[in-house]
């Protein structure tokens, strides 16, 4: 089995690759680690994956000219490399594969546009991945004539072109050196290291591995038989329909991520207006009678607005006549990249002081929705609330509730562990901090 060599993975991607039982190495150049810190090719490595994303602004400029030397060394005997380009200029891939004549960086492509060869061997991968692609750069200074996808051998050895933009620049190349070969690839953003399993399973036989070059006539029109012709366009309806099946369920899951699942994930990024949206939409989605957005409410109205949304449990009654005769929780929606402050906090009591006065009803409970820490991964979010805070709440009977706590209860009745009723039971049974049941 191959020993793989890694560089500028991810952590994730190397167990990736290692729970497929790979002998794997990860590496990374000075422009990932922030270092410049000497480089070396194991010298048992004989394919290496090079992730060429763009530049961290704290990277350093490169690796040691010793490790490209050594990767041009060992090419001709028999070492693959495998680049996916997802930007950072000439300079960075240049540092590990060394010069190519005529090689170049530039003008990205729309993925949408991209133009496979039908002939090659990396078709069906381009296919089956088409939906990923992330960012397909030129590669070459000129245009490919239509129906090419050879260049001129040269010095370089034989040059293929695995697929082109719309106006034919080479977009992948497929360079063969000796025994071993450079393989430039457009960049399939998280599905790379699906694409280095891909070729790690053997199913490229590139670069001369898996058939003698004097044989290829063998593969051409005139020498199959009608039986081996009717299984190779099988072979490519199938190939073309698993294409075409990816490509809708990538097209269903946009859309989707795009409606319900985006919405709610709002709840744990959004801010100020977006955020009462996001919240507004998710207290619809439970089902209350009557989710009031105050601004709207009152917008012919000159007065302070104050409190965010008015919960309503009944939909029988108008607006107006629930304010007055129905319970009602006054929401406020906040966020922050901190804590909650003791103001936010305070001002539950004191609107819901004012509108019990104002309506003429005291069947009333107010509820802090907040988004703080709005810049961490929620699962590692800490309480925002103060035991002060939270002691306070449950006095006055009000409640505190994180934006991540109810996007988790979402996600639960979602997967049929709770029921909308009974989220909407608990935010209004319960005072202090919130945490949902299920």
């Amino acid at each position: 089995m191959a020993k793989v060599l890694l560089l500028d993975f991810e952590e994730s991607q190397k167990d990736y690759l290692a729970s497929q039982n790979y002998d794997v190495e990860l590496r990374s150049t000075g422009r990932r680690s922030g270092k410049s810190t000497a480089l070396d090719l194991p010298r048992d490595s004989d394919i290496l994956f090079y992730e060429l994303a763009e530049k961290p602004e704290d990277g350093q400029d490169g690796v040691l000219a010793g490790f490209r030397d050594e990767v041009a060394r060992r090419v001709p005997e028999g070492l693959r490399v495998v680049c996916f380009i997802g930007g950072a200029g000439m300079g960075p891939l240049a540092n590990v594969i060394g010069t190519v004549p005529g090689l170049d960086l530039r003008d990205d492509s729309r993925a949408e546009s991209i133009v496979f060869n039908p002939r090659a061997l990396f078709h069906v991968p381009f296919e089956r991945f088409r939906p990923f692609l992330a960012s397909a750069y030129k590669l070459l200074h000129k245009p490919a004539p239509e129906g090419v996808w050879e260049e001129a051998a040269g010095q370089e050895g034989a040059v293929e072109i695995l697929a082109k933009s719309a106006d034919g620049y080479p977009v992948s190349l497929l360079i063969k050196r000796g025994k071993g070969y450079l393989l430039l690839l457009p960049s399939f953003g998280s599905k790379n290291i699906e694409i280095a399993d891909y070729i790690l399973k053997d199913k490229l036989p590139l670069a001369g591995e898996a058939k003698d070059s004097g044989t290829e006539w063998m593969d051409q029109d005139e020498f199959l038989f009608p039986e081996t012709k009717a299984l190779l366009v099988r072979r490519d309806e199938e190939n073309a329909r698993h294409a075409a099946a990816l490509a809708e369920i990538e097209r269903q899951m946009g859309e989707m991520k795009a409606g319900g699942p985006e919405d709610f994930l709002r709840l744990l990024r959004a801010e100020e207006d977006d955020l009462k949206k996001a919240v507004v939409h998710a207290l619809r989605y439970l089902g209350w009678g009557k989710v009031v957005d105050v601004d709207d409410y009152w917008k012919k109205v000159i007065r302070n607005k104050e409190e965010d949304i008015w919960l309503i449990d009944t939909q029988s009654a108008s607006v107006e006549a629930s304010l007055r005769k129905e319970s009602l929780i006054l929401v406020l929606v906040r966020g922050n990249k901190a804590w909650a402050t003791d103001d936010e906090c305070a001002l539950l009591q004191k609107y819901k002081g004012r509108r019990m006065q104002e309506f003429d009803n005291t069947k009333m409970k107010a509820v802090l929705i907040g988004n703080y820490f709005s810049t961490v991964d929620p699962r590692t979010r800490k309480v925002p609330f103060s035991a002060v805070q939270i002691e306070e709440g449950t006095k006055d009977g009000n409640g505190l509730l994180t934006t991540y706590e109810l996007f988790k209860a979402i996600k639960a009745e979602k997967e049929g562990r709770t029921t909308r009723e009974a989220i909407r039971g608990q935010l209004r049974d319960k005072s202090g901090l919130i945490s949902f049941e299920f």
